[in-house]
């Protein structure tokens, strides 16, 4: 049954008064369930001010008991307690933890009773008034805004804490400072300011809340509905049409990764390039979470010999914003190139597992490496393992035991360019991997095997039996700028797709794995359908095939589909960019494929915003980020203008069973269709380099990363990668899982979420 109106409007008047924000659909129906069980403003307000988000601080989850007391009790107490004093509740707290309690329970729980000691307490009045004043500041901050002096807001406080010390708790003194100021006439001189303004955020909030039933759960977002909000009800129209706007074209302020809905990955030193490339690891380290790679070709140790880092997964405890050079073996580790020039980190990939030892490996390329020839180019495997990382890994150390080296005779082949995992390509049920090599016009495959690798493998050795190398059939035509692997007819065995961009419009090549074996030399002429197919361009001068990438089963429909990135394609202008999908299917493929046919009954186009944005530079599958059971495609925009000259974009659109047309504009994304992700500064390049992450914090929900390798990551021109968390974009999968900072509320933890002191309602 609704709740009647003015019990909504309480409820909006609270989260305004707590948290500055609107509570979005999901919050109203959690705090609505409390109200309708019985619970008043008064306790709920209570509630609040135990949880995480109220109280301002996050503490990463690995921190141990005495670590985590030390540094909450420092920011709960300061110097308002004598070291004795502090000492007693870091021992409470940790008796606490050690019998089970978390966090957030161990934050309500102590907060609460900080707040009710009387100021007159030996040993803990002095904190209990402070910890008290701070908490009336900030409900008079959020309530009045600049729109009172400075001597009225001291009154207010003042007031609520003379209530305190007559017996109300800290929730009833709320509840009751949001009573008087909704009765506040307009027109008085000293609150009415505070009055009109109170009534049009509470407007704000109930058009986004109920009206729109806007779904967000990041406290960013909720407090950004009220953004803009003044006295001036001529404000309430544009905050209304800010919010449609929200809803019709989805945007994630990259600005706003605090830890728990993403981070930013800083680069080491300027002109890295970090974020060049970006890719998952998958499990290198065999703890149940994805870990993630991030290239840094340009790193200067020894004049651009290059750089990877790896850093792990985890539940949670991620800063909003991790320096690489922190990494030491226990959160991640850095993999150097071997010599100068070598641009390690060019390009970077999980490998799959490929020696069969239940860690996935990591795949690295150097692609301009001198050695023996010019521009020949090396390629890493990095072999995962349960434990024993140090903080740095040098690749010229690989010894056959812990990963090996490929290289070829030949100079300038730029082998490495492009790397990945492919599957198991020859059903021998063990992962093998592709390497492009777009200067040779060469692609090579790399059967995995369990007995063992030395540490180098010329691919000249290459037979069918152990591997096999695929040219290209156009000189110049840089076959091999892009390889990745997917079962795209759904046969159990991965297939091979290959970009060969430059000349004509460019050409993609899918080629069928099978269990049959392989010649050492594969003729990508002899490809007829049966056996894999080519895919044309749509125009010349497009570049189609330029990125590429398996792009997971977007339609659902049980096959692996394929997406195509053609950077120079101009449908919406000169160089706008396009990205294809093409659906896979059991049989029935023609040998060559125009992309130009695609209809959105066998695939889809995705069409770049303005001129020279070169959309589809990049291209990748998103996995599932928003948990809908269909795979989810990113397309990269590194050129686009959205917040400055080539400050860059990247842009999500969200797979589903059917309804595809044949073509989407990037530049009009409904909440329904994806989001956009903008580069925060001009030069940024965001979208450089775009991928899936895995499951990194092991929510449910894939995550993506994104390079802008000219971002400033802490120097100049030291690059960037952003690490976005998956989540749910729809009201009703989301009140079933609500991501928080330290834990997900799900199911009957949802019917608690603000029952009792020990409730910790993390809107985050």
């Amino acid at each position: 049954m609704a709740l009647p109106i003015q019990q909504e409007t309480v409820i909006l008047q609270l989260t305004q008064a707590m948290f500055n924000a609107a509570p979005g659909a999901i919050y109203l129906e959690a705090l609505v369930t409390q109200v309708e069980t019985g619970q008043s403003v008064a306790d709920l307000a209570q509630s609040l001010m135990g949880s995480t988000l109220f109280f301002g601080k996050n503490y990463a989850a690995d921190l141990t008991p005495e670590a985590f007391a030390d540094a909450f009790i420092q920011d709960l107490i300061g110097d308002n307690a004598t070291p004795e004093s502090k000492a007693l509740a870091i021992n409470f707290i940790t008796g606490k933890m050690a019998a089970g309690a978390t966090q957030g329970e161990v934050i309500a729980d102590v907060t609460g009773i900080l707040s009710a000691f009387p100021t007159t307490d030996s040993l803990w009045g002095a904190a209990a008034l402070a910890y008290n004043t701070r908490n009336a500041a900030k409900i008079i901050d959020n309530l009045a805004g600049d729109t009172v002096s400075a001597g009225d807001k001291t009154g207010a406080i003042d007031y609520i804490l003379a209530q305190m010390a007559a017996g109300q708790t800290f929730g009833a003194t709320v509840a009751d400072f949001i009573s008087v100021l909704d009765g506040m006439d307009h027109a008085d001189p000293t609150w009415g300011h505070a009055a009109a303004l109170f009534d049009n955020r509470i407007e704000v909030s109930r058009y986004y809340s109920i009206e729109k039933a806007g779904a967000a759960t990041d406290l960013a977002t909720l407090q950004q509905i009220l953004t803009g909000i003044t006295p001036d009800v001529a404000t309430v129209a544009t905050a209304k049409a800010a919010v449609d706007n929200l809803l019709d074209n989805p945007v994630i302020d990259l600005a706003r990764l605090d830890g728990a809905n993403g981070f930013k990955l800083n680069g080491v030193i300027g002109s890295d390039d970090t974020g060049e490339s970006v890719g998952s690891a998958g499990d290198i380290n065999g703890d149940g979470f994805d870990d993630l790679i991030v290239g840094a070709p340009h790193n200067f140790d020894d004049f651009y010999s290059g750089a990877s880092f790896v850093v792990f997964g985890k539940a949670s405890g991620f800063d909003a914003a991790i320096s690489l050079s922190s990494l030491n073996g226990t959160n991640g580790f850095r993999l150097n190139g071997v010599a100068g020039g070598d641009a390690a980190g060019n390009a970077v990939s999980s490998a799959g597992d490929i020696n069969g030892d239940g860690f996935d490996d990591l795949l690295i390329g150097a692609p301009i490496s001198d050695v023996p020839k010019n521009d020949t180019g090396y390629t890493y495997v990095v072999f995962g393992k349960s434990s024993g990382f140090s903080a740095t890994m040098e690749l010229s150390s690989l010894n056959g035991s812990d990963g090996f080296r490929m290289h070829l005779d030949k100079a300038d082949q730029l082998l490495g360019w492009s790397v990945s995992g492919a599957g198991d390509v020859n059903g021998d049920h063990i992962d093998d991997l592709i390497i492009g090599a777009p200067i040779g016009e060469r692609g090579y495959v790399i059967f995995g095997k369990t007995s063992g690798f030395n540490a180098q493998l010329d691919l000249a050795s290459l037979d069918g039996s152990n591997g096999f190398q695929m040219n290209g059939l156009e000189a110049g035509a840089q076959f091999g700028n892009g390889v990745s692997a997917g079962d795209i007819n759904g046969d159990g065995i991965n297939d091979l797709i290959v970009g060969s961009y430059y000349g004509g419009s460019g050409t993609s090549y899918v080629i069928f794995g099978k269990a049959s074996g392989f010649d050492a030399i594969l003729d990508l002429s002899g490809l007829d359908g049966s056996n894999g197919f080519s895919v044309e361009g749509a125009a010349e001068g497009d570049e189609a095939g330029y990125s590429i990438d398996n792009a997971g089963d977007v339609n659902g429909d049980g096959f692996d589909d394929v997406i195509i990135g053609a950077r120079s394609a101009g449908i919406d202008g000169k160089a706008s960019g396009v990205a294809y999908v093409v659906f896979g299917k059991a049989a029935g493929f023609d040998a060559t494929i125009q992309l130009s046919d695609l209809d959105g009954s066998n695939g889809f186009r995705l069409e770049g915003v303005a001129d020279e944005d070169k959309a589809g530079r990049s291209v990748s599958t998103a996995g599932d980020f928003n948990g809908d059971g269909f795979d989810d495609v990113i397309v990269g925009s590194y050129a686009a203008d959205a917040n400055g000259k080539d400050s860059g974009s990247a842009y999500v659109v969200f797979g589903k069973a059917s309804g595809f047309s044949a073509s989407l504009d990037l530049s009009n994304l409904s909440s329904s269709d994806g989001f956009a992700l903008s580069g925060l500064a001009a030069g940024n390049s965001l979208g450089k380099s775009v991928s899936s992450a895995g499951d990194l914090n092991n929510d449910g929900f894939d995550d993506l990363i994104i390079g802008a390798s000219f971002a400033f990551g802490g120097t100049f021109n030291s690059g960037a990668a952003y690490v976005i968390f998956g989540h749910s974009f729809s009201s009703a999968a989301a009140a079933k899982t609500v991501a928080t900072d330290s834990h997900d509320v799900t199911g009957q933890d949802a019917a608690l979420l603000l029952t009792g002191v020990n409730a910790a309602m993390d809107l985050i």
